[in-house]
């Protein structure tokens, strides 16, 4: 687990015991609701007792904030999942849920798991296949996450992509991988001969990178859900698990509807940059007021705007660029132009900054004054 996931967790921790780790405080299992009284804290281990229990029990504080890094750096859990990955009891599951309350919804799957989801919204830097320069700006201004293209890498025979990441200091899952469909139509139109996207090359590769593939999206066909199902099932059936659904804007919500009762953690709402500005943010009121409790993944929404009028559980975008395309700066009051005397690797600092942000937005975005520090070469 990487540091940055295991220090939120720890000073998490540490705020919740200052605040409620006292004699006397009851906290209650998930689904039997059965109270637990904490009967004192130490350097180790958090004692507890329940109405049944003759002694109290001892719940270790390294398990705890295990646990509470595996949330932080997914940002979506079921409780049930997180108790089998690390043996927890429904005491535990019961802290966490407590102590995370104030930063996550609780939603009930159709399966009856309990689901907790991070607010705030985890921005995917795309745009970096081929630069790794880029990377490091994205990583050196605290980006978490990169959106990484099968198209554009499928042919670095020597992996210099995953040598990169890791020279940089990416030591923990941190791509998302698409596969490229975009590209690939974009290659053609500009009279080129690309190799198609081969379904089962995709999974190949999901399958031998998955030490840095955090999660990847399905291969769509914008118009053809039913094609788009038949590669998400053939994908989950190859690589072993199930990668992000995508939902087209273009189809009927009805198709979204179906997705929403296969309670996947996170759906990709993609299409969007075929419609214009206005139907577009119609379509997406009216998915957040169908299906508010869902997590929504914005594929190709770099508008701050955008992003902040909805409760987006991440979204992917390479907008942060214009920072050195046209030089603009993107801040959470709109974009403006930056000033003569700024580089362009500190205008792309500040727009990364700008966007990592966005993941600890749990009530409202404050912009810290060292988001407008520079320190990055140009």
């Amino acid at each position: 687990m990487n540091n940055h996931f295991q220090a939120k967790a720890a000073a998490k921790e540490r705020a919740f015991l200052r605040k409620w780790g006292k004699e006397g405080y009851t906290f209650y299992t998930v689904k039997e609701q059965r109270p637990n009284v904490i009967e004192k804290v130490t350097k180790d281990y958090i004692y507890v007792t329940t109405s049944k229990s003759r002694r109290p029990n001892r719940i270790p504080r390294s398990s705890l904030r295990r646990a509470l890094a595996v949330l932080f750096y997914r940002r979506v859990v079921t409780l049930k999942a997180l108790i089998r990955m690390n043996s927890f009891s429904s005491a535990i599951a019961g802290l966490i849920k407590a102590i995370m309350s104030d930063i996550c919804k609780v939603t009930i799957t159709k399966t009856k798991a309990v689901r907790l989801s991070l607010r705030g919204l985890r921005y995917i830097f795309s745009g970096v296949s081929k630069g790794k320069d880029d990377v490091r700006i994205v990583k050196q201004n605290g980006g978490l996450f990169i959106l990484l293209n099968y198209f554009n890498i499928r042919s670095d025979l020597t992996d210099s992509w995953k040598d990169n990441l890791r020279e940089l200091g990416f030591d923990y899952k941190c791509v998302i991988l698409d596969p490229g469909e975009k590209s690939y139509y974009e290659a053609l139109r500009k009279g080129r001969s690309p190799k198609p996207i081969d379904l089962h090359g995709y999974a190949e590769f999901v399958k031998a990178h998955s030490d840095v593939i955090f999660q990847f999206l399905t291969a769509d066909v914008i118009g053809d859900p039913i094609q788009t199902r038949k590669n998400t099932d053939y994908l989950t059936q190859v690589v072993g698990r199930r990668p992000i659904p995508i939902y087209h804007v273009q189809s009927s919500l009805d198709v979204l509807e179906e997705m929403v009762s296969e309670d996947h953690d996170v759906i990709a709402i993609g299409g969007s940059v075929f419609v214009g500005r206005k139907q577009r943010e119609q379509i997406f009121a009216e998915i957040f007021k169908r299906f508010g409790d869902c997590n929504f993944h914005g594929l190709g929404i770099g508008s701050i705007d955008l992003l902040l009028r909805h409760p987006w559980f991440s979204a992917d975008a390479s907008s942060w660029l214009n920072g050195r395309i046209f030089r603009k700066l993107i801040t959470f009051s709109g974009v403006i132009t930056a000033p003569h005397w700024m580089t362009s690797g500190e205008a792309l600092g500040l727009n990364v900054r700008s966007f990592a942000a966005m993941e600890e937005r749990y009530q409202d975005i404050q912009i810290n004054l060292d988001m407008l520090s520079f320190g990055i070469a140009d």
